[in-house]
């Protein structure tokens, strides 16, 4: 971490505190959402074989696809990993890039569920989301891939993969297990004019606020009711991302005695600024030695303390007549 990165951290979040509000949830008048059919697919989307590690700006131009466009995906890769072939894709690059070109928007949040999922689905949105690629018993490849339909009777999703095929089958379980790692991560690409629409599907976690705390309580009560090592790893990410820093820097600790974390890639930078923010500097430096080979490909999301956690964590212990005026 780079020298000030903590403070700078520690000072927007006390920013954000400075205007804190009770986070807006879903707004009233909204457009109603279609109910899912017992199965849906969303047509002419194109399938895209992706180049070296480039999952990511594939899923996206797949996604791009049902808008009419037709994106390249080293276009895409450069623009939404750099020219870094090592380089994982985060969402927080897509956004600005698909509204500069193609006046479109793209939101994401953590705390997807199947359920969601299908809604999605049912109502032309097509969501990307991050999983193992195959089962991680096989290999502990973080992936992206686009979902594009599902069948209740086959209890399964239909997803455009950019390393398996075209309108491949994922059980709803394994769809479940396999997104666990990576805090049930979801992006949609969207048109603007959709966006209430999108935000009356997806209804509370709108507000990250809330998204934040929701994946907090239901990654805590999924690390007591599984007890294994992928679901305490990810109640340390989601504690992590609560601002629940004690709670994290024990669920890291439980989930690591049971087996490795290779592959969470979130894992390395959440422990140790876990760590950090409880002010355990010496700890955070030997922990992040440790974990640093928990996954050979580097993000193009920089390694910084998350500041909505600790505005988070602030927030809870900072009574509002002490927030600071300038």
């Amino acid at each position: 971490m780079r020298p000030g990165a903590l403070a700078a951290s520690f000072a927007f979040a006390i920013a954000l505190l400075a205007t804190a509000a009770t986070p807006a949830l879903a707004a009233p008048g909204l457009p109603t959402p279609k109910e899912a059919p017992a199965s849906f697919v969303i047509p002419d989307m194109k399938h895209v074989w992706q180049s070296l590690n480039n999952c990511g700006p594939a899923a996206v131009v797949m996604a791009l696809s049902i808008f009419g466009v037709d994106a390249d995906q080293e276009v895409a890769r450069l623009a939404l990993r750099g020219p870094d072939v090592r380089r994982g894709m985060g969402p927080q690059g897509v956004d600005p890039w698909v509204k500069e070109n193609f006046g479109l928007r793209s939101m994401w949040r953590n705390n997807g569920t199947n359920d969601l999922m299908r809604r999605l689905v049912a109502n032309g949105f097509a969501p990307m989301v991050t999983q193992w690629m195959q089962d991680p018993t096989v290999s502990r490849i973080a992936h992206w891939r686009t979902v594009r339909g599902y069948d209740d009777g086959q209890g399964v999703f239909f997803v455009n993969d950019p390393m398996l095929g075209n309108m491949v089958p994922l059980s709803y379980d394994w769809f479940g297990r396999n997104w666990q790692s990576f805090q049930y991560r979801y992006m949609v690409i969207y048109r603007p004019e959709d966006e209430g629409l999108l935000q009356a599907i997806i209804g509370r976690d709108w507000s990250e606020m809330y998204a934040r705390q929701a994946l907090y309580e239901r990654a805590k009560e999924e690390a007591l009711a599984q007890d294994t090592n992928f679901a305490w790893l990810n109640y340390g990410e989601a504690a992590y991302a609560d601002g629940m820093f004690e709670d994290a820097v024990a669920a890291f600790e439980h989930g690591m005695a049971m087996g490795s974390a290779s592959g969470v890639f979130g894992v390395r930078n959440s422990y140790p600024q876990a760590l950090r923010a409880l002010g355990k500097r010496q700890e955070a430096d030997k922990i992040a030695q440790t974990i640093n080979g928990i996954t050979p490909v580097p993000s193009t999301a920089a390694p910084a303390p998350d500041s909505y956690a600790l505005f988070l964590s602030i927030r809870r212990s900072t009574p509002f007549e002490q927030l600071p005026t300038e």
